[in-house]
Order: C-alpha cells, then structure tokens, then sequence
C-alpha cells in the first residue's frame, strides 16, 4: 500500500485490504495516545467567551507576540500543523484548502474575467495561492498589516503559500488595509477580505465597517466582487455574520451568504459574496464545473464542484428565519452589541401526529 514516505511507523495488521491510492496520496496510520503517552503540549483556542478548546500538539515550531499579535505555530495530531492568532486558530494543514478555495473560487470563477485583485489579510500566502492559479490574473495585490506574521507563514507554512510570494504577479504590502483602500486609485476586478474575525475592539474592527465597504466599492470594476470571510455561522451562532450581512446589503445590492463545516474551526464556518450582479441561485452546477475545468484544470480543486458550490449556499429553515431579521450593522466609532439571543417557546408535551389527517 502506498505509505508516507520514510514513515519509521510500520502499517498495523488488518484483516482486510486497503484500496488502491491515486499516485497523489498515501496511507499515514494514526497516532493512539497509548502511542505518544500522556504528557500533554497543547495549544489552547480561548476566544470563545465561555468554551476553550484544546489541540494536542507533537511540537510547538514557534510562539510568540509581533507588534500586532500572538502567533502560534504548532504540529498537532488531529489536523496537522496550525496557525493560531490571538488564541484563535486561523488555519489548519488537513482542511485549509477547503477554507480558502470556498474564500476565493466563487468570486474568481463568477467574475467575467479576474484581472486584477485585491487580498486584504490573508497573511498565510493561502488566498494568494488561490488567487494566482488563475491565468487570466495580471496583479495580485496582498495588504497585510503584520509583515512579522507574513515572514512566519513564509517560513512555517510552505504548503500554504506553495511559492506563490514569489510570483512576479504578487505584490506585497505591509499596510493598514483600510488605509491602503482609502489611498489606492486602482480598480479591482475581485476583492477578498481574509481578516481576523474580531467585532469586538480588535484591529481588524474597522474592516468590518459600512463605511470601510463604501470606501471598498469605490475601488471595484463594473462587475466587481467582493468576497468576505464572514465569522462562524450556523443557526447557533447567527448574530456577527448576519450583522455583517446587513452591513454589506447597505452598500451592495446583492448580498449572499455561504457556508462549510472546517473541521479545526469545530464548526460551521460562514463567508459571504457581494456586487451588483451576482445571484448564487441563478448559478448551474455544470456551468460551474465548465469554468473550473476551462480556468483551472481537473486537478487544482481539492474540495469544490459545481453541486457542492451551489449547496454550500443552501440555508436550513431556522437560518434563513434568523438572517430575515431587522437589527444593527457595523459602523464607524459605534460599538457592536450583539442582539439577544432567541428561544423558542417549547411546549411540554408534543403534537402527534404532527398534522391530522384530513377528516
């Protein structure tokens, strides 16, 4: 069977055979904790404001704070080497592919013809690598205001940026990025906000704002898209994504959300696309798989189709009841107060059936 190569940990017996791998991939066998024993090296996801979690690491690779941030860098069992930011794991070696292609692919593959675009964040390299797969683009433009973590990404996380700094069509900026959008003149065909998730007094906050997205729209194409990652979502935890929904329906006519387990993220994870064309439910599958074969090839994607595209934008009933309601949006030197949070009124015994038949 194919293994890992130089693997020192031999395949463990089975009574049955293993199916035959693409050249691409090998079998890795996984780790027990009999195996490694029980002393623990941990990294600790604390931005929860109740829950912490914990992933078990073989190695911390590094720690430590830029003018900015904390950074972390571990090699963890579950998922593989991870970035964490301010207590927040940002990314994850198993499952980044699946994040940044549902970050970058819809708007780049939706976009007429992506020329020229705009990173904003993304220091990992990541969305940049997405971004320059695509032949039709001239100028990546990456603005990330930590160059300290953009150097660690560099050197750490090689299979996230897989070269792509040193393409001539990136160009690289340690900037503010709401001050680079306020000073730029250039126009984008597509633009890709991959910032920290903090509402809440953190440096991205103003990032997030109305006014930042009306500055942002001046500098878009006719037929411009701009392409958010947009906080955890589900119908547990509705409240930041659907405020900054509502903030970017104030500036763009349409507005719409998505979103995908990422299994390091423990949840479901939202992202949201925004212009004044794009309808995701006018979107067909096999036009999609049509621009992922002509602008890409049958092997870049790992993780997106055509039909899986389209479902990522399919909500369930709660949700869509939950984004349907009026409350605030982000604004400039206003602070975010989240709504209060919705129960349903349950009664203590049920309805069976749950509707009579038809007398």
């Amino acid at each position: 069977m194919p293994t890992q190569p130089n693997a020192s940990r031999p395949p463990l017996p089975r009574p049955y055979p293993l199916p035959a791998l693409p050249p691409d991939r090998f079998y890795v066998e996984p780790y027990t904790p009999q195996e490694v024993g029980f002393g623990q090296l941990v990294l600790v996801e604390d931005s929860d404001l109740f829950d912490r979690y914990t992933y078990r690491c073989k190695a911390i690779q590094y720690a430590g704070k830029t003018a900015f941030q904390t950074v972390q860098i571990g090699d963890t069992y579950n998922y593989g080497r991870v970035l964490m930011l301010d207590g927040a794991i940002q990314s994850s070696a198993d499952d980044e592919a699946l994040y940044h292609e549902l970050l970058v692919q819809p708007a780049m593959l939706r976009s007429p013809e992506p020329r020229d675009v705009l990173i904003i964040g993304g220091g990992e390299g990541a969305a940049l690598r997405e971004v320059l797969a695509h032949g039709a683009v001239r100028s990546a433009t990456m603005v990330d205001i930590d160059p300290e973590v953009v150097a660690l990404c560099r050197e750490h996380l090689p299979a996230w940026h897989q070269g792509a700094f040193q393409d001539p069509r990136a160009r690289l900026v340690h900037a503010d990025g709401r001050a680079f959008v306020e000073g730029e003149n250039q126009r984008y065909d597509v633009v890709i906000v991959d910032v920290v998730d903090m509402l809440e007094n953190g440096p991205a906050e103003k990032l997030y704002t109305r006014q930042f997205y009306e500055l942002l729209r001046k500098r878009l194409k006719p037929d411009g898209i701009v392409a958010v990652q947009a906080l955890e979502f589900s119908f547990a935890d509705d409240r930041p994504h659907a405020a900054l929904a509502r903030t970017l329906r104030t500036v763009f006519p349409e507005v719409h959300s998505y979103r995908a387990l990422i299994p390091s993220f423990l949840g479901s994870w939202g992202f949201l696309v925004a212009s004044d064309w794009l309808r995701p439910a006018e979107m067909r599958a096999e036009d999609l798989d049509r621009a992922i074969e002509n602008r890409l090839g049958n092997i870049w994607m790992e993780h997106l189709t055509g039909d899986y595209l389209k479902s990522c934008f399919v909500m369930d009933k709660e949700t869509l009841f939950l984004l349907s309601l009026s409350g605030p949006i982000l604004e400039d030197g206003t602070p975010f107060v989240l709504p209060p949070e919705i129960q349903d009124v349950e009664p203590p015994f049920a309805q069976f059936p749950a509707k009579k038949p038809e007398e």
